[in-house]
């Protein structure tokens, strides 16, 4: 690798920048292409860890694509008592330089929600399905917009701590789509074929007697240690799928199913979107299908670039040079 001789500039992008940039149909395929692009090869190998805090913790997550060659590193902290703040960090690994930086708020949201809908597509969600959304936080509002853009949905049913904050969740919907707002998620799971939990919940939400036969569990919200949506027996005899199926033993729900987490995770989604990995034959009919998602790298690396492109054809952004440093220097 050499260090370029005129250094391209840093993009400095702020939440305002990304959020102007992004839209569900590109955001939903660079998703989707990054776990293509996973089970094909295509990624670098992502890492992440938590430093813990006396009043939270700091998230790391780094990982990359190959083709075009695009490192990310996302630092997120999370206060206990306050929302999360972070930056992802955006490198050409081949030119040594930082090509930007960006408000990683926006982009964990879009990330999310938006791995949740092509998760749905992947593992069976049809259209005309009823459609439980527990959590009023991004995510959830997230994803009760972005799914029509893969699914057509009959109907919504949505749960949050807060009442009010679920009333004006189903408000805030916009679409023609019923939206019925339940006081349990029991309540709500019970009337939906498709149920997606974003929560930072550390006890169960859901148990087995909530939901049909068949549900799709999509479980975003456990992504730290403790966390936790889902009751042990919605976890047993379950086909289970994750986006990082190592870390989902360690972070994830998996990490809580009855019989050990060994060998409980059929595969990981890109090898379900690729047609390498297939679900049982009845699954999605009478068997529960869970998605157990704790967020992983190169998907933000994908989203990057998805920002990155889209800022620079508009011209957004703040430029400033942040120079390599002598690889020699320092410890």
């Amino acid at each position: 690798m050499t260090v370029s001789e005129s250094p391209q500039a840093t993009m400095l992008l702020s939440g305002p920048d990304v959020r102007s940039v992004l839209t569900w149909p590109d955001t939903i395929s660079a998703v989707r292409d990054s776990f293509r692009a996973a089970a094909t090869g295509g990624i670098m190998q992502p890492a992440a860890a938590q430093v813990g805090m006396a009043t939270g913790s700091l998230h790391l997550k780094a990982g990359g694509l190959l083709n075009p060659a695009l490192l990310s590193v996302k630092a997120n902290l999370r206060p206990d008592a306050a929302r999360a703040l972070g930056v992802i960090l955006v490198f050409d690994p081949d030119q040594v330089t930082l090509r930007a930086v960006l408000d990683s708020a926006d982009v964990t949201a879009y990330r999310t929600a938006a791995t949740a809908v092509v998760a749905a597509g992947a593992l069976g969600a049809q259209d005309g399905c009823s459609v439980a959304v527990l959590g009023t936080g991004r995510v959830a509002g997230g994803f009760l917009d972005a799914l029509p853009h893969e699914v057509k949905v009959g109907a919504f049913h949505v749960w949050g701590r807060d009442r009010e904050g679920a009333e004006r969740l189903a408000r805030a919907a916009g679409r023609p789509v019923p939206v019925q707002v339940h006081d349990t998620p029991g309540a709500a799971a019970a009337q939906a074929d498709v149920v997606v939990t974003c929560t930072p919940s550390r006890s169960p939400l859901v148990s087995a007697a909530d939901l049909r036969e068949g549900a799709l569990l999509l479980a975003m919200g456990a992504d730290s240690p403790g966390k936790r949506e889902l009751a042990p027996d919605v976890l047993a005899d379950a086909v289970i799928v994750a986006d990082d199926p190592e870390a989902v033993t360690r972070v994830g729900e998996v990490a809580f199913h009855p019989n050990g987490s060994a060998g409980a995770v059929l595969g990981d989604l890109g090898s379900v979107i690729t047609g390498a990995v297939a679900l049982p034959g009845d699954a999605g009919r009478t068997r529960r299908v869970i998605f157990d998602s704790v967020g992983i790298a190169f998907v933000d690396t994908a989203m990057a670039a998805l920002v990155l492109r889209t800022a620079q054809a508009r011209g957004l952004g703040t430029p400033f040079h942040f120079a390599p440093s002598d690889a020699g220097a320092g410890q």
